[in-house]
């Protein structure tokens, strides 16, 4: 079945004085007062997918202590991840699991799920299994905290990104947190979620302008810029500690920071009057690219660490380049975007005369295709031959996150699909494969959503 889904963006006031910036910021100016504008005009993404069988899973209430808890946050989890028919099985204590009925019922899977107590904390055993071969396709026991322990969610989000490993062959995205962006009368505010919309927390608290939440490898840190002291400068802040370590305030701009896979920080800086790409690390500052007449940010290091894809104006219009450290850049997009791309890319279709829009790329994994462009971010597709179109027109729906961005196949599933923005609606996530949109936050004013890495798999899990 063929099914098309579009999103578009009202017509608003364009940005004065604006520069690219990073992760949705769209083009903001450098003046703070203008970091309030709204987006450009007239921007549609319409995805063109077939639908994709999902299997029916069943998930029967686990047994002992806070299970039914447990089996509410998994039995959600599975359905967020869009990957499987889920539905809720009814068994009475005692009785004997006939795999069959539920096939007959139309599961290809059933899971069942234990939790008993062990030292300060639980245990939950989980064992999938396969309605069809009628057999055991998994059995494996997670270690919990007690069920009022603040870890107690994510520790159970652990266990169910693994479920849905054992089916498909790459974890679920549970485990892992979104932070974004509130504006106010005056300031903007960092937050976190839980990807299943709980545990919301404030980050920061100055009073001022907060944007560009980028997560670390580790998901322990968030690097930000902040006009607190009246510029933009780079912030560091530990999640754990609720410290920030001051990582640049140099003269002009400290926007767009990104980590690299050995833990050093790119950002886009003030080089000579240009905006550039530059490195922080032990040994200071050091410039990346170098231009006259142009600028270059929202750098996004691929997962070796050996190259940098980043956003340049060289030509005249905002580009995806990417080079090697020390090396020469290479166009790799071929129609004017604002950050776009993974990698390898896949050219996306022209955009039309006179169009305001900012095509994509796709890249292509073993099984996943993903699409990042101005609009839309950390798409991801199904192995299907499939790509977005794009075109020009309006509605009530504004996307909000975009940068170049690399993605290793083991990391495909941190992120479930787009994270939107829709106008007086909130943050949503969008799965691109079946079309399913759901709320991740209301409210009015956000933005800027950076998805973590997955806190199950950080943790060595």
């Amino acid at each position: 079945m063929r099914r098309t889904f579009s999103l578009s963006a009202s017509k608003s006031n364009p940005i004065s004085n604006v520069r690219f910036l990073k992760t949705g910021l769209l083009l903001l100016s450098l003046i703070p007062a203008a970091l309030f504008a709204q987006d450009p005009e007239g921007v549609r993404l319409r995805l063109t997918y077939q639908a994709e069988y999902q299997p029916g899973m069943v998930v029967l209430p686990f047994g002992g202590p806070s299970g039914p808890l447990a089996t509410g946050i998994v039995r959600q989890d599975l359905d967020f991840s869009d990957r499987f028919k889920v539905s809720e099985g009814v068994a009475r204590a005692g009785e004997p699991l006939n795999l069959a009925l539920w096939k007959e019922r139309g599961a290809d899977w059933v899971l069942t799920g234990e939790i008993a107590p062990r030292g300060s904390g639980l245990a939950l055993r989980l064992v999938l299994h396969d309605a069809v071969y009628r057999q055991v396709k998994a059995d494996q026991t997670f270690a919990l905290p007690a069920a009022g322990d603040a870890g107690f969610r994510m520790a159970v989000h652990v266990a169910a990104d693994e479920v849905v490993r054992w089916v498909t062959g790459t974890p679920g995205a549970a485990a892992s947190r979104i932070a974004y962006v509130v504006s106010g009368r005056g300031s903007k505010e960092i937050y976190l979620v839980d990807s299943d919309s709980e545990n919301v927390q404030r980050v920061t608290s100055d009073g001022s302008i907060a944007l560009s939440p980028t997560w670390s490898r580790d998901g322990r840190s968030l690097a930000y810029t902040s006009y607190r002291g009246g510029t933009p400068s780079l912030w560091e802040r530990n999640l754990a500690s609720g410290r920030d370590r001051l990582l640049s305030d140099r003269a002009g701009i400290n926007i767009t920071p990104a980590y690299s896979p050995d833990g050093s920080i790119a950002f886009a800086a003030t080089v000579s009057g240009n905006t550039e790409v530059v490195s922080l690390d032990g040994a200071g500052v050091n410039p990346l690219t170098r231009g006259r007449g142009f600028d270059s940010l929202s750098p996004s290091f691929s997962p070796d660490g050996a190259r940098i894809a980043f956003v340049s104006n060289r030509l005249g219009e905002p580009q995806i380049y990417v080079m090697a450290r020390g090396g020469e850049p290479r166009l790799v997009s071929n129609t004017p975007t604002v950050a776009p791309a993974t990698a390898p890319l896949r050219p996306g279709p022209p955009a039309g005369p006179g169009s305001r829009t900012t095509p994509g790329r796709a890249a292509r994994t073993r099984s996943r295709s993903w699409v990042l462009m101005e609009m839309a971010a950390a798409a991801h597709q199904s192995g299907h031959q499939r790509r977005p179109e794009l075109g020009t027109g309006r509605a009530a729906c504004r996307v909000c996150i975009a940068k170049p961005r690399w993605r290793r196949p083991v990391r495909l599933r941190r992120t479930a699909g787009n994270v939107i923005n829709r106008d007086g609606g909130g943050l949503f996530v969008l799965d691109t494969v079946s079309g399913r949109i759901r709320p991740l936050v209301r409210g009015r004013g956000l933005g800027l959503p950076d998805w973590s890495p997955s806190f199950g798999r950080t943790a060595g899990n």
